[in-house]
């Protein structure tokens, strides 16, 4: 979409921090990073935290922590909606002064009882406006209700083009709650108007609170922003809504302890839901910067695939550097020294899709496997092992050498002569090349282990 030159973009994201960083946060944040930068514009960082019973400061941090591992880097915040209550009670002040707003004093109870009335009518439920008509007066505990206005609701989205709701089927709602607090369909929208923001890029679940929130700017007399995105929700595996409760994939550091690269994770996000028309795949986040189109955005939503993560985070793990896959190993593997990480990474990046992979082929390392018991034949292709490697330079390449003349010798194939010899060291059935697992060891615990298995027989 085409941006005026005289009205600088400002986009924004806004998540609250009831709960764990969640992937959708990051995919809106990336859309929103992306847009900004194109049009050399700024990103704001807004916390919605009017949600008194379940804001934690700790998930505060999580979202401050989780965007910044992914460099989705804001210009400004961030701005607490829980600093900002004078600026809606104003605000609230004004509608109601106005006639556009009014205060409700029904109870809980009483609003029930009208939507069962409309259940059993079969009919939608609109508040019957009774506070509005004829409000009780022997209370003093109210809510403000805005008086929906009536008529069409349009707008302008980025995705899905020009959009239309029908405001007589929405009922007078509610924009401050009786503890004093704004409502997020209050909150949001002016935020919007007094931070001016120009574009909103969100998902598609916030498609339906659009209507809502214009006419709230409408009888406020702010500008509306320019336009709205909202953008294909990220789906489980199975096709169901990602769910904090129910999908271990909706946790965005989640990634981050699996050993999913950053750079990796942006990559997969910005194709969920965006088709960059071509047959490339990998983009790092200036790629995207440039390719990056509304156009392209599906609508429907795009599900999960760990498969195709998997792939991407491996083909970025072989991009790197020896020396910057060393640094990355290691928080997963602080029980290797440096050298040995260093010398292990050429295995170890061939064959690996997450960094926490290193952890199950590097624990021999730490960890003394079990003794397995030998037949005699293994056993003697164990002590020829010893005899071939005893002399010989500590490194893989001169390991390798000396084994594949021991394999020869012994006149059996290499899977044969290798097997009990990664039994003895590693304990396992699929580890690294043999000669990284005597390599990667102490040469002296490497021919102890080997010995001590010779001694148990089956």
């Amino acid at each position: 979409m085409a941006v005026p030159n005289d009205s600088p973009v400002r986009v924004r994201i806004a998540p609250s921090p009831t709960g764990f960083a969640h992937l959708g946060t990051a995919s809106t944040a990336l859309y929103n990073l992306l847009f900004a930068r194109q049009n050399g514009g700024t990103f704001v960082l807004r916390i919605d935290d009017t949600d008194l019973e379940r804001n934690r400061p700790e998930y505060e941090l999580l979202i401050d922590e989780s965007l910044r591992w992914l460099s989705l880097d804001w210009d400004e915040g961030p701005i607490r909606q829980s600093e900002r209550l004078d600026i809606y009670k104003e605000e609230a002040a004004k509608l109601l002064a106005s006639g556009k707003a009014y205060r409700c004093y029904c109870t809980a109870d009483e609003l029930e009882s009208e939507r069962r009335e409309a259940q059993a009518a079969k009919r939608p439920y609109k508040y019957s406006r009774r506070c509005l008509t004829n409000p009780p007066d022997d209370r003093s505990e109210f809510a403000v209700r805005f008086r929906v206005p009536g008529g069409d609701v349009t707008f302008t989205d980025m995705v899905r083009g020009e959009m239309r709701f029908d405001s007589d089927l929405i009922g007078d709602f509610i924009i401050v709650k009786s503890d004093g607090y704004p409502t997020y369909q209050f909150a949001s929208p002016v935020d919007d108007a007094l931070m001016k923001i120009t574009h909103v890029i969100r998902g598609e679940e916030h498609l339906s609170n659009t209507p809502y929130q214009l006419m709230l700017i409408d009888a406020l007399g702010y500008e509306r922003p320019q336009a709205f995105a909202h953008m294909p929700l990220i789906l489980a595996p199975d096709g169901s809504k990602l769910s904090k409760r129910k999908h271990p994939e909706s946790n965005l550091m989640l990634f981050r302890d699996l050993g999913y690269l950053p750079e990796a994770l942006i990559n997969y996000l910005a194709l969920l839901g965006w088709n960059p028309g071509t047959e490339q795949e990998l983009f790092t986040l200036q790629d995207l910067e440039r390719a990056f189109s509304f156009a392209r955005v599906q609508h429907a939503g795009a599900r999960f695939d760990w498969e195709k993560l998997n792939w991407l985070n491996g083909e970025y793990i072989r991009r790197l550097s020896v020396d910057e896959l060393t640094e990355r190993l290691k928080p997963f593997v602080p029980q290797v020294d440096e050298d040995t990480l260093r010398q292990a990474v050429p295995a170890l990046q061939t064959r690996m899709h997450k960094l926490a992979q290193a952890i199950d082929y590097l624990d021999f390392l730490w960890t003394d496997p079990a003794v397995p018991a030998l037949d005699g034949d293994a056993a003697q292709r164990v002590k020829g092992a010893i005899e071939a490697v005893r002399d010989v330079e500590w490194q893989p390449e001169a390991i390798e050498a000396a084994l594949e003349k021991a394999v020869a010798d012994s006149g059996v194939g290499k899977g044969k002569f290798y097997t009990p010899l990664r039994d003895v060291l590693t304990g396992k059935k699929v580890a690294l090349p043999i000669h990284y697992c005597f390599g990667l060891l102490p040469k002296q615990v490497a021919l102890a282990r080997l010995e001590r298995a010779t001694r148990v027989t089956a």
